[in-house]
This record gives C-alpha cells, sequence and structure tokens, in this order.
C-alpha cells in the first residue's frame, strides 16, 4: 500500500468536495436573487386592443394615457345615457369601476335626475356624444368634451347642451379605478392651466356649474 497516492486522493477528493460546495452556495444564492426579482417584478404588457387604433400599456400601477381616454370615454357615456328605466343598471356598472368614496355621490346624482317627476312623466332620456378627449399627465385626469341631449315626449328635437366630464383615473393592482368624477357645462376642461389662467379667476360661477 502506497500512503502517498492515497494522501494525494485525498487532498484532491477534499477539494473536489470543496469546489462542490461552494458551487451550491454560488447557485442557492443565485435562485434567491431570481425569486426575488420574480416577486418584486410587475410585468408591462402591450396591446392593440380593437376598439383603438393605436397600441396601449398597462402594468400594475400604470397606464398609457390612450388607455386611460378610452376608459374615460366608457365611464362618460355611460353616466350621460341615463333614463327613468336604466339607472339602476347604469350604477350598477359603474360601481365596478368607480371608487366607494366616489360612487356614492355619483348614484345619488344620477338617481335624482333619473327620477325627477318631469324628466319620468314626459319619458325623458339624455345621451352623451363625445366630441373631444384630452389628457393631463400631471393630474391622470381625462377630459370627455361633448354634449348632453335631453328629449322630452313630445319634442322633435332634443334639448343640446355642451358638457365636459372630468375623471381621474388610477391603476390599482392592474385595475383601473376612478377616483374623481365630475361635470360641467361649457366646451374648457378645467386643467391646472385653466384653473390658474385670469379668465378663470374672472368667472368663478361657471367652474360651479354642473350638469
Amino acid at each position: 500500500m502506497k500512503l502517498s497516492a492515497m494522501m494525494g486522493s485525498w487532498e484532491k477528493a477534499n477539494r473536489f468536495s470543496h469546489l462542490l460546495m461552494l458551487s451550491n452556495v454560488a447557485l442557492a444564492m443565485t435562485l434567491m436573487g431570481a425569486v426575488y426579482l420574480a416577486i418584486g417584478n410587475r410585468e408591462r404588457v402591450v396591446l392593440v386592443p380593437p376598439h383603438l387604433d393605436t397600441k396601449v400599456s398597462v402594468d400594475m400601477s400604470t397606464a398609457s394615457s390612450e388607455y386611460l381616454k378610452s376608459f374615460g370615454l366608457y365611464i362618460a357615456t355611460l353616466a350621460g345615457n341615463i333614463t327613468p328605466y336604466n339607472v339602476e343598471f347604469i350604477t350598477d356598472i359603474l360601481s365596478r369601476h368607480l371608487d366607494s368614496r366616489v360612487y356614492t355621490a355619483v348614484r345619488t346624482r344620477l338617481k335624482a335626475v333619473a327620477d325627477d317627476p318631469v324628466f319620468r312623466s314626459s319619458g325623458g332620456a339624455s345621451w352623451f356624444e363625445a366630441k373631444r378627449l384630452d389628457f393631463e399627465k400631471e393630474t391622470s385626469r381625462v377630459f370627455v368634451v361633448g354634449q348632453l341631449n335631453t328629449l322630452s315626449a313630445g319634442k322633435s328635437s332634443a334639448d343640446v347642451a355642451p358638457v365636459v366630464y372630468d375623471l381621474k383615473i388610477e391603476m390599482r393592482d392592474g385595475r383601473l379605478l376612478v377616483t374623481a368624477l365630475d361635470s360641467y357645462e361649457g366646451s374648457e376642461p378645467h386643467t391646472l392651466k385653466w384653473r390658474a389662467s385670469p379668465a378663470h379667476e374672472q368667472k368663478p360661477a361657471e367652474a360651479k356649474g354642473e350638469k
């Protein structure tokens, strides 16, 4: 038996086992890093929906302006198409997309319109026609500019009034949510620039007008 040969083989085995241990540690650290990145990563998806003519991108906390404007148009169209007979259906749909703090006030306002005795007895109906969409990046607000048409029985044509639907929209955990919703007469969105303009200071009553 050659003792020197046995010692050499033992040293080689030890070195090999040390290398295996170091490689296992490196693999474990790499795996932990990959798991951490996977947990913290929020995938961004780019879509081209059939109802849009441009691609949009969404992730868990943000969305592109085109997607927000499309959603704002959808909400404004719902809120602007009220009859005494569909108000419950419309408010039920809106409840899925409006923050709870906003929904109560919007539902009360829409119910008041639908329950108006004159509006109800005349078989009234209203519908909103959008003319323009604007987006304010600084406030994440969508402005749907258009006209509100109101028709009562016995009239051959509808009463038309210019209206702006003003919505603040946020992306929460991959879901769009309206956190503020207002509407007012006119065709001028109440943007930050508008609020800071002298014209706004001179006509404060117009800022309070609601439809």
